[in-house]
């Protein structure tokens, strides 16, 4: 095999392995939360680098916050979750509210990095969330350059330093 073709297979079967462990209850409470909070986290410095750029109208702007808060609320309803199954109405709360945000800022001509980048990582994490907690994962989930291990890097990175005030 090619080394390319050797990296994008281990690549996707180390994707495909990290879902279908999630789907067969091998991640664990924690783990979970962690991703949505890290999803919530890495959002939040999304918002605060849009806001520091004054590059959203008002509209924008109050779309960008609703939906964060929703996230927010979601990623603290899923840390609270006794189980998997108690977490699942908060996991697509959570998937609606960075549908939202994602949404929101499909508008905006030109963001600056690395918004672009921590929202396609969001958006990879969502299908791996939704699947950790026993949801369907639905067909139409986006095809990205991006591997959940890579999206959880980089929401873990963004999220870390947005709490450290970076």
């Amino acid at each position: 095999m090619f080394p390319a073709k050797s990296a994008a297979l281990a690549a996707a079967l180390g994707a495909a392995f990290f879902i279908a462990a999630c789907v067969n209850g091998t991640v664990t409470l924690g783990s979970f939360a962690t991703e949505a909070d890290d999803i919530a986290t890495g959002l939040a410095a999304a918002a605060a680098d849009l806001r520091q750029g004054n590059l959203l109208s008002a509209a924008e702007l109050t779309q960008m916050d609703n939906a964060l808060s929703a996230v927010q609320a979601a990623s603290s309803a899923v840390a609270r979750a006794a189980n998997a199954e108690a977490a699942q109405p908060a996991v697509a709360q959570l998937v609606a509210g960075v549908n939202a945000m994602v949404a929101a800022l499909s508008q905006v001509p030109s963001l600056p990095a690395p918004v672009p980048e921590i929202l396609t990582a969001a958006d990879v994490m969502l299908p791996v969330l939704e699947a950790s907690v026993g949801l369907a994962v639905p067909a139409s989930a986006r095809a990205t350059a991006l591997t959940p291990a890579e999206a959880e890097a980089i929401l873990a990175g963004q999220a870390a330093q947005f709490r450290h005030g970076g």
